[in-house]
């Protein structure tokens, strides 16, 4: 058994109803209709070819972009490179100049303890003349004082030393006059 449409109060049928309605939209609006349904696809195929050729564009800005960072990257790499070498070739070529130096200040370390064990050497040899010299003027001076003290003991007599020795002794006396000579 068939289902029956409702119908309205004309009699006429829901789809009847529907088909009708859509002829006469498509008598009234139909052109416009498919103007717009143009319109529309239109615009799509536009928007789209817009989309892709601002999703190129902007892919290929990025490939720019990538590409300049890329170089840039490098670019600092290389620079990094170079100045780390420049820093050790330096640190190697201090560090040579550090050693020259200290093998330099050792070198008149030594000169200079040569020098100074050299005159010490020769000082003490002055020092050792100088002495020598002098104890020999010290000996020579007390041979002769002791010749010269004989000589004058010898002709100073008995009574010339005994006023000596009492006029020594007087004035070693606290309160001792001296007897006028």
């Amino acid at each position: 058994m068939a289902k029956k449409q409702p119908q309205n109060q004309s009699g006429l049928s829901a789809e009847n109803v529907d088909g009708n309605v859509d002829k006469i939209r498509e008598i009234l609006f139909g052109g416009q209709m498919r103007d717009y349904e143009q319109r529309f696809a239109d615009l799509e195929k536009r928007l789209t070819k817009n989309i892709e050729q601002i999703s190129t564009n902007f892919e290929k800005r990025v490939d720019r972009l990538n590409s300049g960072v890329k170089r840039e990257v490098e670019k600092l790499a290389a620079q990094l490179r170079d100045e780390r070498k420049a820093r050790k070739d330096e640190s190697r070529q201090g560090s040579k100049e550090f050693k020259e130096l200290a093998e330099q200040v050792e070198s008149w370390c030594v000169e200079l303890e040569e020098q100074i064990g050299s005159e010490t050497h020769d000082l003490r040899g002055v020092l050792q003349e100088q002495s020598e010299e002098l104890s020999g003027m010290i000996h020579d001076s007390h041979e002769q004082l002791s010749k010269s003290l004989t000589v004058e003991t010898r002709k100073l007599g008995r009574e010339d030393l005994a006023t000596v020795m009492s006029e020594v002794a007087q004035r070693l006396k606290k309160n001792a006059k001296l007897p006028d000579a």
